[in-house]
């Protein structure tokens, strides 16, 4: 039977403007011409997995970026930047809040301490969660199989027992391959008449 819902968190609950954010950056960089600032210069690929995975603190990541970047600005503006263009996905909170009233809810999520908890002050519709299993907690990402294992660890549930929904094929096959129950999201009409779908046919 189910009895827990995994929710992922970012383009699932709530979607992230990856060329706002680097248009903004790119007003501070004083080596890089805008036309030239491109994605590279904020998520940067040496250093962002290992700060999503806890390996490195915001501020070690926020040190190298301004190296990168060429940009002058303070740690704390760096932050509120880095969590500033996300935008709620309403039909899938008012989803998440309806399923909390029936089952367990916890977010799986890749993220590091620049968004968690700071989304949470932002975005306080989405605190309907009963617990959480973040990367940077765990040590490890998805669509690592490892992340699930631990996940299930940290938070004391049965992969049985669980249903995650996630955007990414990766992430949901890796799950699945754990034995939990998976819908890939696409769009949420599709995903709560998955979910349902799901909830009906679990096993007695």
């Amino acid at each position: 039977m189910i009895k827990n819902i995994l929710f992922d968190i970012g383009s699932v609950l709530i979607s992230y403007d990856r060329e706002a954010t680097v248009r903004e950056y790119s007003f501070y960089s004083e080596s890089i011409p805008q036309e030239k600032f491109c994605k590279e210069h904020v998520f940067l690929p040496g250093f962002l997995p290992a700060l999503e995975r806890g390996e490195i603190t915001g501020e070690e990541y926020y040190e190298h970026f301004i190296k990168i970047s060429g940009c002058c600005l303070s740690f704390r503006h760096f932050a509120i930047i880095w969590s500033k263009h996300f935008t709620e996905i309403e039909p899938m909170i008012d989803f998440g809040w309806h399923l909390s009233r029936l089952y367990r809810v916890f977010f799986l999520s890749d993220t590091s301490l620049l968004h968690i908890p700071a989304l949470y002050d932002i975005f306080p519709s989405l605190l309907f969660f009963h617990g959480q299993a973040l990367s940077f907690e765990l040590g490890v990402m998805k669509p690592e199989r490892a992340f699930f294992e631990r996940a299930l660890e940290k938070l004391g549930l049965v992969a049985e027992e669980c249903l995650f929904i996630d955007d990414l094929e990766a992430n949901v096959s890796s799950a699945s391959n754990c034995g939990i129950y998976v819908v890939r999201h696409i769009e949420p009409e599709a995903t709560i008449a998955a979910v349902f779908r799901k909830l009906e046919r679990r096993p007695a």
